[in-house]
């Protein structure tokens, strides 16, 4: 069965989407004319493409959007008439027979490419190299690259002068980001307008600057599933606009010296580097630093000293690290409105003794009790542990020796909406009614005392949390007060926090 459609027929036709077709052909018969208004053309899932070059070329060689994948044929662009010339917006994924973007290098005349703002290729695992020419097109402002077994590393001098985002995934043999010439050690500068930095799940990258200079315009770095990267660049220079660094599961070892300089820096992320151990005696900026997480690095067991002095910090999270890790005696910042931490008995003791009510702006408190073996109570009775006032959310896990809830600790706690208890065996009581009023939402999960203190059917308990429009234990709802696709929403963002966040794009 065959489909028959006069393209010609559609002189202002401005989307073209073909899909799963399995032999696409051109009546020769009449001329071919160009679709001038064309601004979208996507061919995916093409078997045979019996379409002479040159009337490929007239017809579709102007369209702004370029899209072409799922070809288990195609071994070069040119062979049916297709081109990166004159397109803004070009992706070619999945074409595992694609050898290379042209036939010759000769037919990518700078002049003629200078159009393409962005460049996106995708599991073309035959695909050798890229362009000669990357250098050359002044207007690429966005490249992604995945699957690209081919790519060991840019050429030097050959990256888009004017590329703002650059994002490379599963380049399974990319081993530097920048191929550096052994005889030529003074540093350079390149991507000089790079803004964002993503490389994900590349197994051999090993190093990512050297003797070239960090990009100075850089905003966010994120790296995730590099396990042999042991460092980024060895200090921070000029790279003051740089916001954001996040590494996932990667072999990184400690940060880059310098930090302190990098007055724009508002946050790092670390999680699952099993290779990191602290960066105690590195500087924070004290400008905009907002926001430093740890979690799952093993190994990792000392905090920056100078926490304490910065005054726009706001969340702090050390989850699941070493447990001797400890927290400087310089204290907490002062105006943090997040705090967690899990499996760090050593700051949690450093939380009793300093005093939680002096983080006076606090607003979500959430501590996992892992080797906190000596507490009964929380907050603990006999000692300065009051909680601010601040407080709209508090949750508690993994305390396995708890037995109770100290009301007196509970004092003022007027915007207090959020409570959730889990993984505390031990636990049998709640605070005082009175001490509850604000509270909106009451979550208990595998506490098997409290929940039957709790029981509607004479708990002890149940006096205390009647008046609560949502209470759930373990996966009943025992007081609804909410849609139940909201409560699972709920339940999943409780999870992210103490499990790790995902990444950005």
């Amino acid at each position: 069965m065959s489909l028959v459609v006069s393209i010609s027929s559609f002189p202002s036709l401005c989307e073209l989407s073909i899909r799963g077709c399995a032999e696409l052909v051109d009546d020769c018969s009449s001329p071919a004319k160009e679709l001038s208004f064309l601004q979208t053309l996507s061919l995916s899932n093409i078997s045979k493409f019996n379409i002479p070059a040159d009337r490929t070329m007239l017809r579709f060689g102007k369209s702004e959007h370029f899209e072409i994948g799922g070809w288990e044929e195609l071994a070069s662009l040119s062979q049916h008439g297709f081109s990166l010339v004159g397109h803004r917006f070009i992706t070619v994924g999945c074409c595992p027979q694609l050898q290379s973007l042209e036939a010759e290098e000769a037919e990518l005349q700078p002049d003629k490419i200078s159009r393409v703002e962005s460049l996106m290729i995708v599991s073309c695992d035959r695909l050798n190299r890229l362009p000669q020419v990357l250098h050359e097109l002044t207007f690429l402002t966005v490249m992604e690259i995945q699957g690209f077994r081919g790519l060991v590393s840019f050429i030097e001098n050959n990256l888009p002068p004017n590329l703002k985002k650059l994002k490379i995934a599963g380049c399974e043999n990319l081993k530097h980001l920048v191929d550096e010439k052994e005889d030529n050690k003074r540093e350079q500068n390149i991507c000089s307008q790079l803004q964002l930095l993503r490389i994900i799940n590349c197994s051999k990258l090993s190093c990512l600057f050297s003797n070239t200079k960090f990009p100075i315009t850089l905003k966010r770095l994120i790296i995730k599933g590099c396990p042999v990267l042991e460092y980024i660049v060895q200090e921070f220079e000029e790279t003051t606009c740089l916001e954001s660094i996040q590494i996932f599961s990667s072999g990184i070892k400690s940060l880059p010296r310098g930090l302190d300089k990098l007055i724009h820096l508002q946050e790092i992320m670390l999680y699952s580097c099993s290779n990191l151990v602290s960066f105690e005696e590195i500087g924070l900026p004290t400008t905009s630093f907002r926001t430093f997480v740890v979690d799952g690095c093993g190994n990792f067991g000392a905090l920056p000293k100078c926490m304490a002095s910065i005054t726009s910090f706001r969340r702090l999270s050390v989850l699941n690290c070493s447990a001797d890790i400890s927290f400087p005696s310089e204290g907490f910042p002062a105006n943090l409105t997040s705090l967690e931490i899990t499996n760090a008995p050593k700051i949690y003791r450093s939380l009793v003794e300093w005093g939680l009510n002096s983080l006076s702006s606090l607003q979500e408190l959430i501590i996992g009790g892992e080797g906190c073996s000596n507490v009964v109570s929380f907050p603990e009775e006999g000692t300065r542990m009051m909680l601010p006032p601040s407080l709209t959310r508090i949750f508690l896990s993994g305390f396995e020796n708890l037995e109770f809830m100290f009301s007196e600790g509970f004092q003022d706690l007027a915007s207090l909406k959020e409570l959730m208890i889990g993984d505390c065996p031990k636990v049998t009581s709640l605070p005082e009614k009175y001490k509850l009023c604000s509270l909106g939402h009451l979550h208990i999960f595998s506490c098997p005392l409290l929940k039957k203190e709790c029981s509607s059917n004479n708990g002890r308990e149940w006096s205390k949390i009647s008046h609560i429009p949502l209470v759930q234990i373990d996966l009943e709802i025992v007081i609804p007060g909410e849609s139940e696709w909201n409560m699972i929403l709920k339940i999943c963002d409780w999870f992210l926090q103490i499990h790790g966040r995902g990444i950005e794009s």
